[in-house]
């Protein structure tokens, strides 16, 4: 009789099952998990898992991280006028560490204008985030396309990504052409018109600081309609914007889809330059046949010239 199974190691294993698969996203590059785990870590999670007896699914958890950033979105209404918030957005906009830092995003700045600009072609063009790519990449940058992709969830839709990052000496940066587009609402007030009128065309900005602005911008979305009263889209909610840029992503420094790269091989192994060879057959002329009309045997060529 085979052995059981128990139950408690089964819901222990199904919970790492769910994050295994919601880590996943179906594109070309290495995959990037949002916070990289270290076999110590791993270890610790499980020992919580079966100390604490937490055997819910991966939904339900992000459930809970979702209820709690509603909360302190709401807190946050309260608390900040809109002077406040327009000044708090500033200055994370205008944040630089350091002056390499400054100096860094103002040449990636440069390049994404050039390219803007007319170098690539348009925003809304087919691929333009990947030439993006591809033209930071040739002026010396270490520019990546990524693609992040989510499921679906009890309060957001599935829903997917690309962006552009840059490495710089360790240190990564998120590229947006259009970076206030992802903020754009039905029906905005003129406090949120305002906070809209601080961002840049062209956006460099870190990670840590992405994470910041989208938080309040979300918050500001959420003021916004409800002084208009109309609901709050899941696909503008923190929780969905987040996932965007700072969940688990694929990068591929590819200047060409790897889908394109397949297909232009395939058709290049078909193709062909020049005439077509084809099959050649021997012909022998008897002696006999020859003579009779003749023709000299190795001289069919000059025989037929001749004609």
């Amino acid at each position: 009789m085979a052995a059981k199974v128990p139950v408690r190691f089964q819901r222990v294993a199904a919970a790492f099952d769910e994050g295994a698969r919601a880590r996943l996203c179906e594109s070309s590059g290495s995959e990037h998990s949002a916070a990289a785990e270290s076999f110590s870590d791993l270890s610790a999670l499980v020992n919580s898992f079966i100390e604490r007896g937490d055997f819910r699914g991966e939904g339900d958890a992000r459930e809970d991280i979702n209820n709690k950033e509603q909360l302190m979105e709401e807190e946050s209404e309260g608390y900040w006028s809109d002077s406040e918030t327009k000044n708090t957005l500033q200055s994370l906009l205008d944040k630089s560490d350091e002056d390499d830092d400054d100096d860094v995003k103002q040449r990636i700045f440069a390049e994404v204008e050039v390219a803007v600009g007319g170098a690539i072609g348009d925003r809304s063009s087919p691929g333009f985030k990947r030439k993006l790519m591809a033209h930071l990449r040739e002026k010396g940058f270490d520019a990546g396309l990524c693609k992040s992709k989510w499921v679906k969830s009890s309060r957001f839709p599935a829903g997917e990504y690309e962006f552009v990052d840059v490495y710089v000496k360790g240190t990564r940066y998120i590229v947006e052409p259009f970076f206030v587009g992802e903020f754009e609402i039905a029906r905005p007030t003129s406090q949120y018109e305002a906070l809209l009128s601080v961002f840049p065309t062209t956006f460099v900005v870190q990670v840590e600081e992405l994470k910041k602005i989208v938080r309040l911008m979300c918050t500001a979305i959420k003021k916004s309609m409800k002084s208009v009263d109309m609901p709050m889209p899941p696909w503008r909610r923190n929780g969905y914007m987040q996932s965007k840029w700072l969940g688990s992503y694929k990068r591929t420094t590819n200047a060409v889809p790897a889908k394109e790269l397949e297909h232009n091989e395939s058709v290049g192994l078909k193709r062909s330059t020049g005439f077509e060879a084809l099959t050649t057959k021997a012909y022998y002329c008897r002696d006999a046949f020859a003579s009779k009309n003749g023709l000299r045997v190795g001289h069919l060529t000059a025989a037929f010239q001749g004609i």
